[in-house]
């Protein structure tokens, strides 16, 4: 976090917020408001906000979608799916509020949401992969919950997300991140472009339809005390193949490969066999190890889809985060994991 002084306008518009959702009273003051390091498509508000007529200190997060987003992805959704899933035994924290016009002090249309206890953990980062071999090395509480609540993700019925959540098929899928690649690539990539045609040529068989977080991996989840206690990041869910999720988590990007290895765990989280097998234990669905690679594949696609948007925004100076410039330096792994994939 960077400290800085409290910002009036964003505390009056937070509190405006809050109170239109019952969640504070008149006398409620914000004592605390700081922006959050990270965040693409999303900036991202601890607000601490003192309140004698509730419950005197309560911590919140605001979770605000910026003009220069890299994705055009609807934050509205994003905070009904929160909604819904305050009725699931899916660990994800209560909304308070949604603010849905572009024009406020924060930059964008914003939700409120309880801070949950707990950090994200940076799998790029040594400490954080050190802590996770340590977990599954001993208790293995955080890869335990890690897989439990995928399951408890997939568990959730559909039907309560009608209309809320958009619905996309295999070849629907693949569309929209190729749709993107081909609006946004600065250059051909032969590699990507032989992956899509792979893809399809490959289609799997299709399963009953389940909620899809999209991004499913360690570091879109919260843990505490060696426990993991929430999900977040929800902009990419839909309602689809949940195979998906199991996909894109066994990308090495997402055990922290960058310029380095990253982890030999899967998701740096745990070993790919016995996650499988929890997995299936939880949900008493099988794992096609081949059907999971096809979406590994296209979740390295969805990822050359979203760095290459980012790079072309800086790239045209519609963004000065020089995240965006060094996502290139991602591309070279992708496409070896898409080489493999494919059989090369």
């Amino acid at each position: 976090m960077t400290d800085t002084a409290i910002d009036p306008a964003k505390a009056a518009a937070a509190l405006e917020t809050l109170r239109r959702a019952h969640a504070a009273g008149s006398r409620a003051k914000v004592v605390g408001l700081t922006q959050m390091e990270g965040g693409w498509s999303r900036h991202t508000y601890a607000i601490d906000v003192d309140d004698p007529d509730h419950e005197g200190l309560s911590r919140y997060i605001g979770r605000v979608r910026p003009e220069d987003s890299v994705l055009d992805t609807d934050l509205g959704q994003e905070f009904e799916i929160y909604k819904v899933l305050e009725g699931e035994p899916v660990p994800a924290p209560r909304v308070h509020g949604y603010e849905p016009s572009a024009d406020t002090p924060f930059g964008g249309p914003y939700f409120l949401m309880e801070r949950v206890a707990g950090e994200g953990l940076n799998v790029w980062r040594r400490p954080d992969r050190e802590l996770l071999e340590a977990d599954w090395a001993g208790g293995r509480g955080i890869a335990e919950d890690f897989v439990d609540g995928m399951a408890a993700i997939h568990a959730v019925d559909p039907k309560k997300l009608e209309g809320v959540v958009v619905a996309r098929d295999f070849r629907a899928n693949v569309a929209r991140w190729r749709d993107i690649y081909e609006d946004i690539r600065l250059v051909p990539d032969p590699v990507v472009e032989e992956a899509y045609a792979w893809l399809l040529d490959n289609e799997p068989e299709p399963v009953a339809p389940r909620l899809v977080h999209g991004d499913y991996r360690i570091g879109n989840c919260l843990v505490d005390g060696g426990r993991m206690t929430g999900v977040l990041d929800w902009e990419l869910a839909s309602i689809g193949d949940p195979r998906f999720d199991l996909g894109y988590m066994a990308l090495r990007y997402s055990g922290g490969r960058f310029i380095s290895g990253g982890s030999e765990l899967t998701g740096a989280v745990a070993e790919r066999g016995w996650l499988e097998r929890r997995y299936e234990a939880a949900t008493g669905e099988p794992t096609d190890r081949a059907v999971v690679d096809l979406y590994a594949a296209l979740g390295a696609l969805m990822l050359f889809s979203i760095m290459g948007t980012g790079l072309a925004l800086y790239d045209a100076g519609k963004s000065t985060d020089i995240r965006a410039a060094w996502s290139r330096f991602v591309f070279p792994g992708l496409r070896a994991d898409l080489a493999e994939l494919m059989g090369w």
